[in-house]
């Protein structure tokens, strides 16, 4: 008899949640002037605070969760499947090992004031903006999801083998 892997299931789900989350978020805000935020989604890249972010880390990252995800899915339903969660764990953990390097990669390239995770201020004539920016929930659910596929992976249930019965 087959016995699930729960925490597989689980980090597959999670690694499909991630996706409708925003990953990286900024914030700016000004003296007499409201609170403006902004949200990298890895379904829906464009303008990031009026930057134009080339997509080549976001698609990847989308690809490699989403594969990440039916990979700890599968491999948590099938008898053999601990090399197949091992896969979805490192195609997850891969994914935001893309999304990271290649976001501070793009913003490098703009020449943006901040980064990945930043606390800044910058003054332009009499106004000071303050930029606030970090990685956000999806980004953290997809590590999560990867952890728990590596979990999944080292407490993957053997298949029980049963004597053949005696005559």
């Amino acid at each position: 008899m087959l016995k699930l892997n729960y925490i597989g299931i689980v980090a597959g789900i999670l690694a499909f949640v991630s996706i409708a989350l925003s990953w990286w978020t900024i914030s700016a805000s000004a003296t007499g002037y409201p609170t403006t935020s902004s949200d990298l989604y890895l379904y829906q890249v464009g303008t990031v605070s009026g930057l134009v972010i080339e997509a080549w880390f976001v698609w990847a990252a989308l690809a490699l969760i989403i594969i990440g995800g039916i990979l700890a899915i599968v491999g948590s339903v099938i008898a053999k499947g601990k090399r197949i969660l091992l896969g979805g764990g490192v195609l997850a953990l891969t994914s935001i090992i893309i999304f990271a390097v290649g976001l501070q990669m793009e913003l490098s390239r703009l020449g943006a004031p901040f980064g990945l995770f930043s606390s800044i201020s910058q003054t332009v004539g009499d106004i000071t903006i303050n930029y606030s920016t970090y990685l956000s929930f999806g980004f953290w659910i997809a590590l999560v999801a990867a952890i728990l596929c590596f979990v999944a992976y080292i407490k993957h249930p053997m298949e029980t083998v049963t004597a053949p019965p005696t005559t």
